[in-house]
Parts: structure tokens; C-alpha cells; sequence
């Protein structure tokens, strides 16, 4: 929901000053991976190109992709850009992911957290807002939109597609 996504990114910006705020937000605007963003650098962030390059390496299925850096990303990344040479998360990644995502109200029996939310939200607010199944395979790095057109389907979720986009 728009307020679980609001209280995400506070989370982000607060949890141990920031250093997870661009990781959040390259899986919330740009629907990358929690193990993908594990392996990027700031390096494959251009951000006069607006665009993540995702190496073959570093992705799930092997397959290079080249991500767009949409406003909210934008806003994100210029404020806690770090070098180069820098990776994007902090050490020990996904113990500061499950503890920022606790400290957002997540990860407790009473809510646990979905697999792949981020991705999912990323995938259904691009469809109701761009409304392109190829632009949005492209961007996701599917072979296909089969299963992007099975998945996400049912729109009637997505509440604001445009103010999550600015």
C-alpha cells in the first residue's frame, strides 16, 4: 500500500544513516533484486544516462539489462551517492535488509514480508502507469511478458500510480 511504501523509505533514510536508502530504492523504482543490489556498484549508476547496468554476472538469470532511473530513483540516488568504486549496500546486506524491513513494521508473524515485494510493486505500478507489458519486460529482464501478463493481471491494487512516479 502507499503508506507501507512511505513507511519503507522512512525506514530506509533513518537505518543506519541512510546506508540502505538507494538499495530500497532501486528495488521499490527500478525493481531489481535483493541479491542483484547485493552485487552492484556505483559504478553501473549513470546518472546524467538515468540508467543501472546490470551485469551478467550479477543477475539472477545471467542475462545483462540496462534499468531506468525514474524521478523518485533519481531523488534517492543523488542523495546518497558514494563513489565509484563503492557498492551500493553496506556489508552484511541482507542482515541490514531483514532488520530495516523489521524496523518498518515488517517480518513479524502478524506480517510477514511477501517474496519479491519490492519487484512485484515495482512491476504493477510501472503496468498502470506506463501501461506497456514490453517496456515493462525490458526493464524487469524477463525472456517474455508471459508471466508478467499472468501476474499482474489485476490492477485494481494500485492506488496512485502517478504520485508513486513523482
Amino acid at each position: 500500500s502507499p503508506q507501507e511504501i512511505k513507511d519503507l523509505r522512512q525506514s530506509a533514510e533513518v537505518y543506519r544513516n541512510g546506508s540502505c536508502a538507494a538499495a530500497v530504492g532501486m528495488m521499490l523504482y527500478a525493481g531489481i533484486r535483493p541479491h542483484e543490489v547485493a552485487r552492484l556498484t556505483w559504478a553501473q549508476v549513470d546518472l546524467r544516462e538515468r540508467a543501472i547496468y546490470i551485469l551478467p554476472q550479477h543477475s539472477k538469470t545471467g542475462g545483462a539489462r540496462r534499468v531506468t532511473i525514474h524521478k523518485p530513483l533519481l531523488r534517492i540516488l543523488r542523495t546518497h551517492r558514494r563513489a565509484n568504486g563503492e557498492k551500493i549496500c553496506p556489508p552484511d546486506w541482507l542482515h541490514h535488509w531483514r532488520e530495516l524491513r523489521k524496523a518498518a513494521g515488517w517480518n513479524s508473524p502478524a506480517h510477514p514480508w511477501p517474496q519479491d515485494a519490492l519487484r512485484h510493486t515495482f512491476a504493477s505500478y510501472h503496468l498502470s502507469h506506463f501501461r506497456s507489458y514490453a517496456e515493462l519486460q525490458v526493464e524487469i529482464g524477463h525472456r517474455d511478458a508471459t508471466l508478467l501478463r499472468t501476474r499482474y493481471v489485476d490492477q485494481r491494487p494500485v492506488v496512485n500510480a502517478e504520485a508513486f512516479w513523482n
